[in-house]
């Protein structure tokens, strides 16, 4: 056994030294003072094949290091601007080989930027920024941004279209340094022609508001900054396609885009019925003439999300994407957008918009609930069919005026209309593991809402003699009007017997809030190291609500008769005093920005009954010691690192504090509690990131926690099977979500990898029948990709991805919970014919550890066949969609006291025919105005 295991071992050693590379290595240093020499270009070629060839860049301390493709006589090539150039014949034998140092001379060049040039690689390097020559790296004819950017080193797409950039996301996307439809990078990279592009520059940014005050704070952002050729800076841009398929399927698409000197114009629209209501995200960007953040959020800071799978982008609690239809969806979309500069540095700048939404879709939902009892667990399960409509308005305008270079006055309205309508036919069925049945029943629900909302913002800033001051207005009012009709009989079976329950109720409710808000911010420089700054706000809000619900009256035929435990009306008011004062200390390498904010929050709550008597009134004052933190650090060493703290105070909403109750479900049915108290976060974030520009080696790494005091939880009591909720304060609520991720180029030509591990954790309190429980839910997951591309013939992707997930309860009946979820994806696009592509994508989402009917194991694999023509300017397609009919929609949800699993009907296999157009002409202009700089 030992000479088995020292023959094995003496084979591991000697195929390891069989498969080293060649090294060669060395030192490169100016002539004049031995100082090393960073980002020089080092080029190996070999003398009897000059296409043989390998090159490299020196790193912070002149070091380099090259490996040989094989033995024999190769010429050195060693060039730095403003440096001579050495050129110097090397015998490469075998093994690793220090060259030594090699000093450059200097020559009559400035030496004030760094350049790399070679011959196949030209980038140049500044204090924040890498700058790559765009002609150095060929792309296919037509290839778009996207492409070229592929080709860059250090420089990564990932499967959602996110630019990352020495591990690092880019963040925003300017042309010629001005915001270009939107901040969002992929606004241009998947339609701007490749062959536009002059340059393409990657910036560690300042941030807009450190831009406007002219105060450092230490915050960076990555920008992507596109120069445009001078014969390219006019033309339109953009993708018109249409498909029709089997089983009736269908699709239109276009997004068109137009930039001249100052102006941008774009038109977005969509008409299909594949349950696709979501957008490219870059061309919602396209569209905004800003960012989707403040085109497409409610006003004034709403609930807000986007969620975005494979380029497909979902925003809900927008008032236009807040659209709740399942399964199988029919959409019609659109909108147009138009922005314009005038005058010297653009002083006058006017962007606005109009978008507009309608869907219509019919769901069937099945769930299987697992809910905490005390000392049993109730397990129920639900089928739901829905129709669902939604139709959607919004119209979005920003003007900016700078009367001269000191001022900026800014105003900003939009408007929402939102008008919904779902109807619901459920049934269901209910049981405790420990006493069986408890109950079963029917409902039919219809609803209707209508929800305008009206927001303004104004503000001015004038940048004063070392320092600025900043004004901010705004103002919103938010309408929600509902009105239902609830039917539902439900069967209860307490000790053995059965009861009946009947319900045929008509609801209406009615809430109107409005909010405005005034601040005023000074910062001055005191000097060349430190400046302060100190900022008032205040911040006042009405809600009135109102719900009036009324029975049938069999005898008359009408619902007449008030319901006084489901009617009521609430006021509510609260508002906010604060004041906040700051330090920033900006170094060579350190930054740091510290203050604190003094705050009072006011809230006062009044609830009447149908009749109009008092039945609670509530007035409470909270005063608040916040403070924050920010520490940044980055040296030449492309190092960084960044930790941010901060406090804030949350007030609980008026449906949070309204003691009225929700009865749409009747088996979870909710109401407010006046008594809440507001919620007191506190989070801190630190991120790091390295990237070596010599070898394109980056990580990075994230660390995330957030503790909440009285948070805000749910008391939650079971009687026959209904649950009734009502949230309460809790102290000791926290997350943490940690991650780390490396990526590197392998030894294979071409071939690039990239992995990550990711954690989450948290810990939530609730009650259930006044009995405390914690929940402690655990996440951890690693991952793994490998890109191979040569050339734009072939492309290959590889992405894994699994997640663990535990959660424990400490009530006794509890059962804790342990899945795994699997996400896998393999592409393929390979060029087999000039101008004929196969393209193929496998999918592969998996589960295990879930309710029986609800483990997803799923194969989705689309795959088709694309023609160019016209130069690659029209694509005629034939595709298939889950080809192996698998396509399934199965969801959790995960709260502290209930799991959720559910399926939802979803597209299954079709197959079609695309024809697809690709806007993309661009002209020769007379110029372009100097644009108001964003980058730098």
């Amino acid at each position: 056994m030992k000479k088995t295991i020292v023959l094995i071992f003496t084979c591991l050693i000697s195929a390891q030294l069989f498969a080293q590379d060649l090294q060669l290595s060395g030192q490169v240093v100016s002539a004049t003072n031995n100082e090393p020499i960073a980002y020089a270009a080092i080029l190996l070629t070999q003398q009897a094949d000059s296409s043989s060839r390998t090159g490299a860049l020196t790193n912070a301390r002149g070091e380099f290091d090259l490996k040989s493709p094989a033995q024999g006589k190769y010429l050195l090539r060693i060039s730095f601007l403003g440096y001579k150039t050495l050129i110097k014949p090397v015998e490469v034998t075998s093994g690793s080989i220090n060259l030594g140092v090699f000093k450059l001379e200097e020559d009559a060049l400035s030496l004030k930027e760094v350049v790399v040039t070679g011959e196949q690689l030209a980038v140049k390097v500044k204090k924040d920024t890498i700058e790559y020559n765009a002609d150095s790296f060929k792309t296919q004819p037509n290839a778009v941004v996207e492409e070229l950017l592929k080709k860059l080193p250090g420089v990564e797409i990932d499967r959602d279209g996110n630019i990352l950039v020495q591990g690092q996301k880019v963040t925003r996307l300017t042309v010629d340094g001005k915001d270009f439809f939107g901040s969002d990078p992929k606004t241009a990279t998947k339609n701007l022609p490749a062959d536009a592009i002059a340059k393409v520059q990657v910036v560690d940014s300042k941030t807009l508001e450190a831009k406007a005050t002219g105060i450092d704070d230490g915050q960076r952002e990555k920008v992507l900054n596109l120069t445009i050729k001078e014969d390219k800076k006019r033309g339109w841009f953009g993708n018109a396609n249409a498909f029709g398929g089997t089983t009736e399927r269908y699709n239109g698409y276009l997004s068109a885009n137009h930039f001249n000197k100052n102006l941008q114009f774009a038109v977005l629209g969509m008409s299909n019925n594949i349950s696709n209501s979501s957008y490219q995200y870059d061309d919602l960007n396209s569209f905004s003439g800003g960012n989707v953040g403040n085109i497409f959020s409610p006003p004034a800071g709403g609930s807000f999300s986007i969620n975005v799978n494979n380029g497909r982008t979902t925003i809900s609690g927008s008032g236009v994407f807040d659209n709740t239809a399942i399964g199988e969806v029919t959409t019609h979309s659109g909108g147009i957008n138009y922005s314009n500069s005038w005058g010297k540095n653009n002083k006058l700048a006017i962007s606005s918009s109009y978008f507009t939404n309608f869907s219509q879709g019919i769901g069937d939902r099945l769930s299987n609930i697992q809910d905490i009892n005390q000392t049993d667990v109730l397990r129920t399960a639900e089928s739901t069919n829905r129709n669902s409509d939604n139709e959607a308005h919004r119209f979005n305008l920003r003007a900016e005026y700078h009367p001269d270079s000191l001022t900026d006055i800014i105003f900003r309205p939009n408007i929402i209309l939102n008008y919904t309508r779902n109807i619901y036919n459920r049934s269901f069925n209910s049981a405790f593991d420990g006493t069986g049945r408890s109950n079963d029943g029917t409902q039919f629900f219809d609803q209707r809402n209508a929800t305008p909302s009206l927001f303004g913002e104004f503000s001015v800033l004038r940048r004063i003699k070392k320092g600025s001051v900043a004004l901010r207005l705004n103002g919103t009012q938010n309408t929600y009007n509902a009105d239902w009709i609830n039917r539902s009989l439900i069967n209860t079976y307490p000790n053995g017997a059965s009861e009946v329950t009947r319900l045929d109720q008509q609801a209406g409710q009615d809430n109107d809030s409005k909010t405005y808000t005034v601040g005023l911010t000074y910062n001055r420089q005191l000097n060349k190291a430190w400046s302060t700054n100190a900022g008032y706000g205040y911040n006042r809000g009405t809600v009135d609500a109102q719900q009036l619900t009324y029975e049938y009256n069999t005898i008359t035929g009408r619902y007449e008769t008030i319901v006084p435990a489901l009617s009521n009306r609430t006021d509510n008011m609260n508002w906010l005093h604060a004041a906040r004062f700051g330090f920033i200390n900006t170094g060579a390498q350190w930054t740091y920005n510290f203050g604190f904010a003094l705050q009072e929050t006011g809230l006062n709550v009044a609830a009447f009954n149908s009749g109009g008597s008092t039945i609670n009134q509530l007035e409470k004052t909270y005063y608040n010691f916040l403070p924050r933190l920010n520490i940044s650090f980055k040296n030449k060493a492309n190092h960084t690192i960044q930790l941010n703290y901060n406090s804030s105070v949350n007030l609980p909403s008026s449906n949070d504090l309204q003691p009225v109750q929700n009865n749409t479900n009747p088996l979870y049915q909710r109401i407010g509690n006046p008594e809440l108290e507001a919620r007191k976060n506190h989070r801190m974030a630190i991120n790091f990131n390295t990237f070596s520009a010599d070898n394109n080696k980056y990580w990075n790494g994230y660390f995330l926690i957030n503790y909440a005091l009285d948070d805000f939880g749910n008391s939650v009591r079971y009687q026959d099977g209904v649950q009734n909720v009502q949230p309460v304060n809790v102290d000791g609520n926290y997350y943490i979500n940690t991650g780390t991720y490396f990526g590197k180029p392998t030894g294979v030509k071409n071939l690039r990898m990239g992995y990550g591990l990711n954690l989450f954790a948290s810990h939530t309190s609730s009650f259930i029948n006044l009995a405390k429980n914690i929940t402690d839910r655990y996440n951890v997951g690693p991952n793994a990709s490998f890109n191979y591309d040569i050339d734009g013939k072939l492309n290959a992707g590889v992405y894994f991805s699994v997640q663990y997930s535990m959660v424990n309860n400490s009530q006794p009946a509890a059962i804790d919970n342990k899945y795994f979820s699997f996400y896998n994806n393999t592409s393929l696009s390979w060029e087999f014919i000039k101008n004929t592509r196969i393209t193929s994508e496998l999918q592969y989402n998996g589960t295990a550890g879930r309710a029986d009917g609800f483990n997803n194991n799923m194969f989705l694999l689309n795959s088709g066949i694309e023609q160019y023509m016209m130069k690659r300017r029209i694509t005629l397609s034939l595709r298939g969609f889950d080809i192996l009919n698998q396509n399934t929609n199965i969801d959790r949800t995960i709260n502290a006291s209930r799991i959720e699993d559910i399926r939802f009907n979803s597209m299954t296999r079709y197959f079609y025919m695309m024809l697809n157009f690709r806007i993309n002409k661009a002209g020769p202009t007379q110029g372009r105005s100097n644009p108001r700089n964003t980058v730098g």
